[in-house]
């Protein structure tokens, strides 16, 4: 399809019905269920993920949106490290608070014991072989960039601390295996000058944990067999230790509750779509990707018969605007989106961006299929990977998207 003329765009947006569609108070009360200290940070710790991910379908079958299949749940396995029991850190005597002072890294094995403490920097690891004589069975501190060196892991050391000025966040990305030595992030104040640790860390490491995505469709009332995509994770960080739990209000509840948001609307019989929509909900995002991957190598559609993909993944705020992954990359979509948003004046600030695989859309985008990831900015809510994430957010700007996105179905 080729770009609408200015003109012809102009007439098809004002003669859009805008009443409203969506329902803050709706999206509100998912991202504080989903938030919840009952999913346990839906991770994998007491299956977090799985309630969670039953929870998601009980409500889009509340919504009428049905089942692809047999089943909302579709199922997969990762491997992935976790930390369900004690997780303490004590410096010179003083205990750290844990996921606040200290963050354990994703891949850290089983250790108890105390450890002298030896610091080195980077510009030192040239002579690894030479330091190594005097660092078996200690801790090692480096600067937090180390921790990318392959240098670094030529050190005979029992564990490694990597010190930041600032902003502390915790990652499940390396979580995906168990090390042969622990190690943590801290704050330089911290640590600094410290002599020994003591650190007791207690993991579980599932090779073959069993997650599932959830997914839901309506069927378009005149293109039943052509599908909009929506896609969000809805898994998080889970818990360090038995104590903490990571809530992930916006990152991503806020994304899941669109999902959702966008099913209880579009079910209803005077909103039902011309084309068929597709709702998923990803597990395991945070520690690779393997979700949106495991859909899109087994879709339950043809990816050829996929008219548009948008993953949605932090989309809570909004007052400076909305980030577009992968626009750059679909000029069409990129145009109309700015279109739209030049005569609505939905959001203050577009930003378009290139291919980058930061998020689920990256699958698909590898498959040719049509996708762009949008999260929204401001600093209203800047809370991200840490316990903060709590909300309440404020969903600045969650009807102009909601909009934005049935604005782009009825035109692209």
């Amino acid at each position: 399809m080729t770009l609408l003329k200015p003109v012809l765009l102009l007439v098809l947006l004002f003669t859009i019905s805008l009443t409203p569609a969506q329902d803050k108070s709706f999206a509100t009360k998912i991202i504080n269920r989903l938030a919840s200290e009952v999913f346990d940070g839906r991770g994998y710790v007491n299956n977090g993920d799985i309630k969670a991910a039953r929870y998601i379908a009980s409500e889009f079958k509340s919504t009428g949106a049905l089942p692809i299949g047999k089943s909302y749940l579709h199922p997969f396995k990762i491997s992935i490290n976790t930390f369900p029991d004690t997780v303490s850190v004590k410096v010179d005597g003083k205990n750290l608070k844990t996921a606040k002072d200290f963050m354990v890294g994703g891949g850290s094995k089983k250790t108890n014991g105390t450890y002298e403490l030896v610091y080195i920097d980077t510009a030192e690891l040239d002579n690894w072989e030479e330091i190594n004589q005097d660092i078996n069975n200690k801790v090692v501190v480096l600067p937090a960039a180390a921790e990318k060196d392959k240098r670094t892991y030529k050190l005979n050391a029992a564990g490694y601390i990597f010190t930041h000025k600032k902003n502390l966040y915790w990652r499940l990305s390396d979580a995906v295996e168990v090390k042969p030595y622990f190690y943590l992030h801290t704050y330089d104040s911290l640590i600094n000058d410290s002599k020994v640790i003591s650190v007791n860390i207690n993991n579980t490491f599932y090779e073959n944990y069993r997650t599932a995505n959830v997914m839901a469709m309506i069927e378009g009332s005149a293109k039943p067999d052509s599908f909009y995509v929506f896609t969000a994770h809805y898994d998080h960080l889970g818990r360090m230790g038995s104590e903490v739990f990571f809530p992930g209000a916006n990152d991503n509840a806020s994304g899941t509750a669109m999902l959702l948001d966008m099913a209880r609307h579009y079910s209803k019989p005077m909103n039902k779509p011309e084309y068929s929509m597709i709702f998923m909900a990803f597990a395991a995002e945070e520690c690779g990707l393997f979700g949106s991957e495991y859909a899109a190598n087994n879709s339950p559609v043809a990816l050829d018969k996929i008219k548009f993909l948008f993953n949605l993944d932090m989309v809570g705020s909004g007052s400076g605007g909305i980030g577009m992954v992968n626009a750059k990359v679909e000029p069409k979509a990129d145009s109309l989106i700015n279109a739209i948003n030049d005569e609505k004046k939905y959001f203050s600030d577009i930003r378009s961006g290139g291919a980058r695989c930061v998020s689920d859309h990256c699958a698909f985008a590898r498959k040719n299929v049509p996708a762009i990831f949008i999260f929204t900015r401001g600093k209203e809510y800047m809370h991200y990977h840490t316990l903060s994430d709590s909300g309440p957010v404020p969903l600045t700007k969650w009807d102009e998207l909601f909009n934005l996105l049935g604005d782009f179905m009825r035109l692209y």
